[in-house]
C-alpha cells in the first residue's frame, strides 16, 4: 500500500471500531474568522455590549472590534503555545511523521492511475502532485500576490479597504493588524484566472473522478507566511455533515489544492496532515476533550507536504492538519483553491465552512467554466 495507509491495528483504528456511531457529538470547529489583534481596549466599550454582539451571533466592529482584539491577542498566545507543544511532543509520537509522496502529475493522463490517485484521496483525504503549474506561472503569480498584499496592506491602514473583504481568518496567525500569516483572497481575472485554469487543466482526469466538471469553486485564494509566523494548531477547515446538531445538512467533500509558488524549504513551514481523519468518528474522537484529541494525535501516523515550485498538496477539507513555523528569512506563499461536486455550503453564513473568495466570484465559477480540456 502506499506510505499514508494506517497501521491496521494502531490504537485509535481500534477506537474508531468501537465508538458507537450514533454517540452525539459537537462540530469540529472549521479555523475561525480571527479578528484583527489589537493591544488597547478603549474604556468606552461596555463588556456587556462585547458579549452581546458575541451571543447574537455578530461580529463585533469599530469599538467593540477593538475591545475584542484584546481578548483575541489573549486566546491567540495560548494556541501558539498549545501549537508549539504539539508540535514537539505529539504529532508522530508514536509513527513518525514521514514525507508524503509527490507523484508525478503526467501520470493522471493514465486512466487506471488516475482512478487509483482519485480513490487515495478519497480514502486517505491526502494527496500531492508534482509539476500542476510552471515555473513561469510560479514567479508570475508570485510578484501579483506579493505586489498585492503591499497595496490591499496599505489599503485597509488608509481605511480605504475592509479587511474583511480582502483577508480571511486564519489559525495562530500573529500578533498585529496582519500578523504573520494572512489568507489573501484573490479575485479571478489576470494571472490569478490563468494559474488556476493552468493547474485546473493539468488535473482534469483527477477532477473528473473527484469534484466532476459541473462541481463549483468554493475558495480561490492565498496563504501567506512570513518570516516568524508560529505553528498552527491541528484543526480542520469545515465540519462533518451530517452530524447531530445539523442532522439535516449534507456536504459533498471539499478539496482544497495547495499550491507552492516557490521551493518550500524545511524551514519555511510545510503543511502536516493526519491522513484519515475527515470521517465522522474520527470527529467524534476528537471533539471528547483535550486529552482526547492529544491521544488520537499522538497515535496515528502523520505526513507532511515538501513542495516545490509547482507542487501541490490536495486534502480534504475535514482532514486534520497545520502549517508549521516558518523559521527562515523567506516568505511562503501558497496559491489555493477549494472545488466540490456540491455548488453551495448548506449551513447559513458560511458557519463552519470554506469561505475564502471575493463576494464578485462566491458561486460563480464552475470547474468547466476555468478548465481547459485537451481536444481528442
Amino acid at each position: 500500500g502506499s506510505q499514508l495507509d494506517m497501521p491496521r491495528w494502531c490504537p485509535a483504528a481500534l477506537w474508531l471500531l468501537l465508538l458507537p456511531a450514533a454517540a452525539a457529538f459537537a462540530p469540529l470547529a472549521a479555523a475561525p474568522h480571527a479578528l484583527r489583534g489589537q493591544t488597547r481596549l478603549p474604556p468606552s466599550v461596555a463588556p456587556h455590549q462585547i458579549t452581546r454582539a458575541i451571543a447574537d451571533g455578530r461580529r463585533p466592529s469599530g469599538l467593540q472590534g477593538l475591545a475584542m482584539g484584546l481578548l483575541d491577542d489573549v486566546r491567540a498566545a495560548n494556541a501558539e503555545r498549545m501549537a508549539v507543544n504539539e508540535g514537539k511532543t505529539l504529532v508522530g509520537a508514536k509513527y513518525g511523521v514521514k514525507t508524503m509522496q509527490a507523484f508525478p502529475c503526467d501520470i493522471l493522463k493514465v486512466d487506471w492511475k488516475a482512478d487509483k490517485l482519485s480513490g487515495m484521496l478519497e480514502e486517505n483525504g491526502c494527496l500531492s502532485l508534482q509539476h500542476v503549474l510552471s515555473q513561469d506561472t510560479c514567479d508570475a503569480l508570485l510578484a501579483h500576490i506579493n505586489a498585492d498584499s503591499d497595496r490591499a496592506k496599505a489599503a485597509v491602514l488608509a481605511g480605504q479597504l475592509d479587511f474583511d473583504l480582502k483577508f480571511g481568518g486564519v489559525n495562530c496567525r500573529g500578533k498585529g493588524v496582519f500578523g504573520l500569516r494572512q489568507d489573501q483572497w484573490l479575485p479571478c481575472e489576470g494571472i490569478v484566472a490563468a494559474a488556476a485554469r493552468e493547474a485546473m487543466t493539468n488535473m482534469a482526469p483527477l477532477l473528473e473522478r473527484t469534484v466532476t466538471t459541473d462541481g463549483t469553486m468554493h475558495e480561490l485564494s492565498s496563504l501567506v507566511a512570513d518570516p516568524g509566523a508560529p505553528r498552527q494548531n491541528m484543526h480542520v477547515d469545515t465540519i462533518v455533515l451530517p452530524c447531530p446538531q445539523f442532522p439535516e445538512a449534507s456536504m459533498e467533500p471539499l478539496y482544497t489544492f495547495f499550491i507552492a509558488l516557490q521551493d518550500v524549504e524545511d524551514n519555511m513551514g510545510h503543511t502536516t496532515f493526519i491522513p484519515r481523519t475527515h470521517t465522522p468518528d474520527a470527529h467524534l474522537l476528537w471533539n471528547r476533550g483535550q486529552k482526547q484529541k492529544d491521544a488520537l494525535v499522538s497515535s496515528l501516523p502523520a505526513v507532511t507536504s515538501s513542495l516545490k515550485a509547482g507542487d501541490v498538496a490536495i486534502f480534504d477539507s475535514r482532514v486534520l492538519h497545520c502549517g508549521d513555523t516558518n523559521a527562515s528569512q523567506k516568505r511562503r506563499v501558497l496559491f489555493y483553491i477549494t472545488l466540490s461536486k456540491q455548488a453551495e455550503w448548506p449551513l447559513p453564513d458560511g458557519l463552519h465552512g470554506s469561505n475564502s473568495i471575493v463576494a464578485a466570484d462566491k458561486s460563480r465559477w464552475k470547474v468547466r467554466d476555468v478548465m481547459v480540456r485537451e481536444s481528442v
